[in-house]
């Protein structure tokens, strides 16, 4: 996809973080903004930044993990701008830990619902009419390096995200040779966001099942202080439009892990023992 001008892109999570820095980039080039976002205040700074800065956009209140929502959003795409040219399946949270854990399967059903859930019900709501209109677009799911590389104590988080990649993988399988669709998706390491508080937006009834042990408190906190020194979210942005211009599958912003996924798929061809994300 190489023209963006007076194109319309579909930002899930677009008010902060990747998503917004992503949203910003893409305005610069001129797009129309859809800025989805499941946290209001936010979303209504977003809009008014953009607004400000001279760029179309529309702000719309979205739970992606209900396909009804996200299906509210399309329609209010389309009423707005019509096409959609670039989709960013962006929005997530973190949660979860063991998997042995036993009480946790609402969580689970959470971060599932929002990690996965909502790019695959993402795709399908906006995916049918990008590929009918026959103008080049492209959809864009984030993941991250915990979907190509398995991490302890994230179980549920870690699964979403390699469900993701998979579902990116077929995705890109099944258009890019018949469509005008192109399809990538997005493998970050750690990225200056505030993922690691994903609790913020968490439904009221799961809040009992998310208080931290001890042992989970430390991890988050040496998540966030790795989060705290990554990657800044512009530079993440740049990758993934550069991915787009050029029709790249993998964007993978940290080339720091790329003898871990290396080493991965040796262990995985010889039948070896499993390889974790050293962070």
């Amino acid at each position: 996809m190489r023209e963006f001008r007076g194109k319309t892109a579909v930002i899930t999570g677009g008010a902060s973080g990747i998503g917004h820095a992503v949203a910003t980039r893409l305005g610069s080039e001129g797009m129309n903004l859809v800025i989805a976002d499941i946290e209001q205040s936010a979303l209504d700074l977003a809009v008014a930044e953009f607004e400000a800065n001279g760029v179309s956009v529309l702000g719309q209140r979205t739970n992606v993990a209900d396909n009804d929502s996200i299906r509210a959003l399309a329609a209010a795409t389309n009423d707005r701008f019509g096409d959609v040219h670039v989709l960013f399946n962006n929005a997530g949270v973190a949660g979860g830990g063991p998997i042995l854990e036993p009480d946790d399967i609402e969580v689970w059903n959470w971060v599932l619902g929002v990690d996965l859930m909502g790019v695959i019900y993402g795709i399908k709501a906006f995916g049918p009419q990008m590929i009918a209109h026959g103008e080049p677009c492209a959809i864009v799911n984030t993941a991250s390096m915990a979907g190509l590389l398995p991490t302890p104590s994230l179980g549920s988080y870690t699964v979403a995200k390699y469900g993701v990649v998979a579902v990116s993988e077929v995705l890109s399988l099944e258009t890019r040779d018949t469509t005008n669709l192109r399809v990538s998706v997005l493998c970050p390491g750690f990225v200056r966001t505030r993922i690691a508080d994903s609790d913020r937006n968490i439904p009221e009834h799961l809040v009992s099942h998310t208080e931290p042990s001890e042992e989970q408190e430390f991890r988050r906190e040496a998540v966030r202080d790795l989060i705290a020194s990554g990657m800044p979210s512009s530079e993440v942005a740049q990758r993934v439009f550069e991915a787009i211009t050029e029709e790249r599958f993998y964007i993978l912003p940290h080339p720091q892990y790329g003898e871990q996924i290396v080493a991965r798929a040796q262990h995985i061809a010889a039948g070896g023992g499993v390889s974790t994300w050293a962070i």
